[in-house]
């Protein structure tokens, strides 16, 4: 019986040298799959499901005293997705590693989760709540939502109420309501933040422009206080627009009056777009001599109580 052959050395250098090989490329494999998998799950994107009339409707509830809640929503999406829509018709790029993984390697992909939940609510940039929401840990799915609901309860209604119609009263009835936060992610055993931020303006009265001055102008724009029987010139009206969001458009109309009544109503559409001041004119020709004023209004309220008064000769 033939005596067996020993081993040699580079043979076992070989072998070893294989298995090194093999265990660095899966390894790294997996080592870089984790790194991707890491990689877009610190670029989910959260999806803060809140309407303005919603909102609308709780701030007018509460500065009017009523018992009242707001469910907010939360979305959390990959980057691509815009809208709850994308998430159910897009495919995440783990998925697509997930699907070549079972084709041409047993590469396992680490689905990420989402727990917990931090929330600040600011009016016009005062804090009005901060609270933490507790979740147990919930994998991010993308051929489903993967949503958190909040419950608003605000616990000094008072002052809050205060701050609120303060706000309207800046803004012609508008208000800037800011959500910030955090979602806190998981893979495996690492962790981190999502930031959110967003901004609604809602209404909780009719907006409205605000009359900020007038006078009487030549059309050279000089200012007037006296001109010629049938020469020209107008009433100029500056406008502001109080809102930051809300083009306000309306029937403005501007009375003029001689020592014996009224002479003609000039009614213009104005429109102003949000946070912005407008000037509109009013065009006038005196053919009889007296003094002459006018007002502005705006249906039955009066915008302008009485003007300078303008000599005709």
């Amino acid at each position: 019986m033939p005596d067996d052959k020993p081993i040699r050395r580079d043979e076992v250098i070989s072998v070893l040298t294989l298995i090194f090989l093999f265990i660095s490329v899966v390894g790294g494999r997996e080592i870089g799959n984790y790194y991707a998998s890491y990689q877009e799950m610190t670029r989910l994107k959260v999806l803060f499901e809140v309407s303005e009339e919603e909102l609308s409707r709780y701030l007018i509830e509460i500065i009017n005293g009523e018992e009242t809640s707001l469910e907010i929503g939360l979305i959390i999406s990959p980057q691509r997705a815009d809208n709850p829509a994308g998430i159910v018709t897009e495919t995440p790029d783990y998925i697509r590693r997930y699907m070549v993984g079972l084709t041409v390697s047993p590469v396992v992909v680490t689905q990420p989760s989402a727990s917990d939940v931090e929330l600040e609510m600011y009016i016009e940039d005062r804090n009005v709540h901060n609270t933490l929401y507790t979740y147990p840990k919930q994998k991010i799915s993308y051929i489903r939502f993967t949503d958190r609901f909040l419950e608003l309860d605000i616990n000094n209604i008072g002052e809050f109420s205060e701050i609120v119609k303060e706000a309207s009263t800046n803004h012609g009835g508008e208000i800037a309501v800011t959500f910030k936060g955090r979602v806190q992610v998981h893979l495996l055993f690492l962790d981190t933040w999502l930031p959110y931020t967003v901004t609604r303006y809602p209404v909780i009265k009719a907006p409205h422009l605000v009359y900020v001055e007038s006078g009487w102008r030549s059309y050279t724009s000089d200012l007037l206080d006296r001109i010629n029987i049938n020469e020209s010139g107008y009433i100029l009206v500056d406008f502001k627009n109080p809102t930051r969001i809300h083009s306000l458009r309306e029937n403005i109309t501007c009375s003029i009056f001689r020592d014996d009544g009224l002479i003609m109503n000039i009614t213009k559409n104005v429109q102003v777009p949000p946070g912005l001041n407008g000037q509109y004119i009013f065009p006038f020709t005196f053919t009889e001599p007296g003094e002459y004023n006018y007002r502005i209004t705006r249906g039955d309220r009066y915008l302008s109580e009485s003007s300078e008064i303008l000599t005709v000769r």
